[in-house]
């Protein structure tokens, strides 16, 4: 064969199969989306959220979707309904793989755009043009690859808003992440470089490289998920020209949250906030105060516990959904009496219902609960640890439960204190507070270093030790006190 009708049979046989490709993909790309929906519906279902394909029109090269969005939660809907044309309907304009051309060359099962303007998504159109001249758009651009892996990016338009003498304005918001189409993990990462307010003659409020951050390792079909997320600012500034005390200048706020399972299949969530405040000028008792942070985490939990959490929520939703829709239609005060007697024996079951999965989250030696604040990076620290050492199985009623916390809540928990002060910080305290460390050391609670002031306790049943010194006497109140407690109870 010669070379002429080799790369000729080449071409033809290329050409084939993308044909053929392209062709099986065009008739796949529904089920990806249906598939797609179903998945989010479960998990958006608990946040009163629910997603429809309303139409697909297949196309060779290229399809067009339509897809709902639409908020059953009665009491989020009422809230809406008066703003926004419900349910919210976006087009998807879908290009079919295996190559894909538009916005570059790149090969997958397909990519997804779509464009919104906001303006036609709300009742009152206009008026809200009179308020956002350039309207906000948003583009989304999703590609799905083989692996049926979802890369996505979005983005908007700058936003100005402004009405009399108030304006808002927020730099292109910026959009990407990743998500498995199967499990749904994955990464979300927003980012808007300033976000600036005026309004009028009293003041403004300025925010910079505003950032949110999101990793998914898990998710479960009730909604509870596993991963972390994170939200930052590099820099707040409030002006306010009438009460410049309250001004804040140049701050910087980071909030994290975590939840993770451990190898031994159980829960940690920790939060995590970290302040610098800058430039910012504070009151005299503590303007000595330029960083706080804070860490705080439940760890050691049943997996077990926080699924039938959020199965108890979902649950608890849905019977407060019903009950608010009869409501809404109710004909006379009978009826509208009866379901607030439901409404009302709704909160007695939930908080019945917190109280037995309170005693599922525990597990002997491996549930604690961890603090850890610090100022100025290290001048002021405190950190506190309490651990779960009672019985592995706890009742399971709310009576039993009730009454075992009564007589036996001493000899449930393990604790440690630690907390250290530098005397550079204390001395720029307020009289008061120096009064009370003053005191502090007279009855040994406090001791002092060469530097520094300290204190530490660590508890166990029938056992109290304070700065190394054994205090168990001190237990003899709260023991009476919980003794007295659970005789007026039972009486």
């Amino acid at each position: 064969m010669s070379i002429k009708k080799k790369i000729l049979a080449s071409v033809v046989v290329v050409s084939t199969l993308w044909v053929g490709a392209t062709a099986y993909i065009s008739e796949n790309t529904e089920k990806y989306l249906n598939d797609y929906i179903t998945k989010s519906n479960r998990i958006y279902a608990n946040n009163g959220i629910k997603m429809s394909l309303l139409s697909y029109k297949k196309g060779f090269v290229n399809s067009q979707a339509k897809v709902s969005v639409d908020f059953i939660d009665p009491e989020i809907r009422k809230v809406l309904e008066g703003v926004l044309k419900l349910p919210i309907v976006i087009d998807y304009e879908i290009e079919n793989g295996p190559i894909l051309l538009k916005n570059g060359l790149s090969v997958g099962v397909s990519r997804i755009y779509s464009k919104v303007k906001v303006s036609e998504l709300l009742v009152d159109k206009d008026e809200f043009k009179k308020v956002v001249k350039d309207d906000i758009i948003f583009n989304t651009n999703m590609l799905i690859d083989f692996q049926n892996s979802i890369k996505y990016e979005a983005n908007s338009n700058q936003i100005v808003a402004e009405d009399n003498q108030t304006k808002f304005t927020i730099a292109p918001l910026e959009v990407n992440g990743k998500m498995n189409g199967d499990t749904l993990a994955g990464t979300i990462n927003m980012f808007t470089k300033s976000i600036y307010g005026e309004i009028g003659n009293d003041g403004e409020i300025k925010l910079e490289k505003v950032t949110l951050n999101g990793d998914i390792t898990k998710v479960f079909d009730n909604g509870f998920y596993l991963g972390s997320f994170d939200m930052g600012v590099e820099n707040f500034t409030v002006n306010d020209k009438h009460n410049k005390e309250q001004n804040i200048k140049n701050a910087k706020v980071k909030v994290a949250m975590d939840i993770k399972q451990t190898n031994s299949n159980l829960i940690d969530t920790n939060f995590k906030l970290n302040l610098d405040i800058g430039d910012t000028k504070l009151p005299t008792d503590i303007d000595f105060i330029k960083t706080i942070s804070v860490n705080y985490g439940l760890n050691g939990t049943k997996m077990e516990a926080w699924l039938a959490f959020q199965d108890t929520i979902k649950e608890v939703q849905k019977k407060q959904e019903a009950i608010q829709k009869r409501l809404s239609v109710a004909k006379n005060g009978k009826e509208i009496m009866i379901a607030l007697e439901e409404l009302q024996n709704i909160e007695i079951e939930i908080e019945n219902r917190m109280a037995m999965l309170l005693s599922d989250f525990l597990v002997k030696d491996k549930t604690t609960f961890d603090f850890n604040g610090d100022i100025n990076g290290g001048q002021a620290k405190a950190l506190l640890n309490i651990k779960y050492i009672g019985d592995e199985q706890l009742p399971k009623t709310i009576e039993e439960l009730t009454a075992k916390i009564q007589k036996e809540l001493l000899n449930w928990f393990a604790l440690n204190i630690d907390i250290k002060l530098d005397k550079s910080l204390a001395n720029r305290l307020p009289s008061d507070l120096q009064g009370q460390i003053a005191m502090a050391m007279m009855t040994g609670m406090l001791q002092e270093n060469n530097s520094t002031y300290t204190f530490n306790a660590n508890y166990v049943p029938k056992k109290l030790t304070v700065n190394g010194k054994d205090r168990s006497d001190m237990l003899l109140l709260l023991e009476g006190l919980q003794t007295a407690q659970s005789q007026g109870s039972n009486f």
